[in-house]
């Protein structure tokens, strides 16, 4: 078996394992979004095991933010497990930056009890609708609206050059990921909250929401105007298809202690991503 960091001239084998594993309209079976989240160094990297076939069996993908190495993108196939393989591509992953995840189903927190990574707490998803349209039907909150962004579009971060999302800069200086398409603005950064709120409204957004660690001050000036955490809410979390009812359970994770000041920011990881590629 051979571990190593993947490049571009690797993609028809990762096409091929991505395939293999990854539901239909997964972003990794676009060549942009792979070479978005690991082609360049700065931003991250795609660690791979190949058998002697030359086949990939193993990914272990690593995205860095915060000085940090998050820890996504993970799967061995199975004959292969019990083998040290996970342990060498971590390696890898740990001579950038220290190592976290955030982590949402039970393999991945399974994984990470084994390892003995410290669980710190869940990530917390505010949400606030536009009081003018806060009697729409639960059904219809999140149906499809059109809205002018000209002049607002951005793509100035690696974040906001993710292929298939729109990012948009607001007046006071907020960031955002608009989705028409379900009729709400995701914020990525809030410097002036009424302001963010008046000019979504304006534009004719039916909700926004805004992920973060439970340790962000920022959020009591969202409580203050207003914001609920989702389950309060009935804007869901998935809405690529939309999934009423299903909301954010999302665990932050690493291997060693960090700043306990450290927010968990939504470009971090892969959390802040929403929907899929139509490939």
């Amino acid at each position: 078996m051979i571990t190593r960091e993947a490049t571009i001239e690797d993609w028809d084998k990762l096409h091929s394992f991505f395939n293999r594993i990854y539901r239909k309209d997964h972003p990794l079976h676009n060549k942009a979004f792979w070479e978005w989240q690991y082609g360049n160094v700065n931003y991250g990297r795609s660690l791979i095991c190949l058998n002697e076939k030359n086949v990939i069996v193993g990914h272990v993908g690593a995205a860095f933010g915060g000085n940090i190495a998050w820890i996504i993108n993970v799967y061995l196939d199975e004959e292969c497990r019990g083998k040290g393989i996970l342990t060498k591509l971590y390696n890898i992953a740990r001579s950038y930056y220290p190592l976290a995840a955030t982590a949402a189903n039970a393999a991945g927190l399974g994984l990470y009890k084994n390892m003995g990574w410290i669980r710190y707490y869940n990530l917390e998803r505010y949400v606030k609708i536009n009081p003018n349209i806060s009697s729409l039907a639960k059904e219809t909150i999140c149906n499809k609206i059109t809205v002018e962004l000209d002049q607002l579009i951005i793509s100035d971060t690696n974040y906001f050059k993710q292929p298939g999302i729109k990012g948009i800069c607001l007046l006071d200086g907020s960031t955002a990921v608009s989705h028409e398409e379900v009729g709400g603005l995701r914020a990525v950064d809030i410097n002036d909250v009424e302001l963010l709120e008046k000019q979504a409204w304006e534009l004719g957004y039916n909700w926004i929401d805004y992920i973060t660690s439970w340790n962000d001050l920022k959020t009591k000036n969202l409580e203050k105007n207003g914001w609920v955490l989702d389950y309060k809410s009935h804007i869901p979390w998935r809405l690529n298809p939309i999934e009423m009812d299903y909301f954010c359970d999302i665990t932050f994770l690493s291997e060693e202690c960090l700043d306990k000041k450290l927010v968990v920011h939504r470009s971090f990881s892969d959390h802040g991503r929403v929907g899929s590629i139509k490939t």
